[in-house]
């Protein structure tokens, strides 16, 4: 079986791989990303590159969860994430409250549909 350039790529050493994936970068429309880009992301270690992963996939199941409750009810949805950002937990809101979180729902949801109201946006 013929070698390809991979087999001998993965044999460099790291300031020689860099150097390599720079040039072969370069050969792409020109583009340039220097080799001390490339050296610092192949010296990251295994762990931080799992850990990344494991993050993005936690990110993507809040988003999917997220997602799935603004379909269900938008204007809860948003009165829920206002609620968390001005720190009034639902359990014991105040008349007042309430009705400046049904105030502001109803004077945003007038002037422009935010993203946030659209249920397919």
């Amino acid at each position: 079986m013929a070698q390809n350039y991979y087999d001998e790529f993965v044999k460099l050493p790291l300031d020689k791989m860099a150097q390599k994936m720079e040039d072969m970068t370069f050969l792409y429309n020109e583009t340039r990303v220097p080799k001390k880009h490339y050296k610092e992301k192949l010296s990251v270690a295994v762990e931080e590159m799992i850990e990344s992963g494991v993050e993005m996939n936690l990110i993507a199941t809040y988003y999917r969860t997220l997602e799935e409750l603004k379909k269900q009810n938008a204007k809860w949805f948003f009165q829920a994430l206002l609620c968390l950002e001005v720190g009034v937990k639902p359990s014991t809101i105040k008349p007042s409250e309430y009705q400046a979180l049904e105030l502001t729902y109803g004077n945003l949801s007038k002037r422009k549909k935010p993203r946030l109201f659209q249920v397919n946006g």
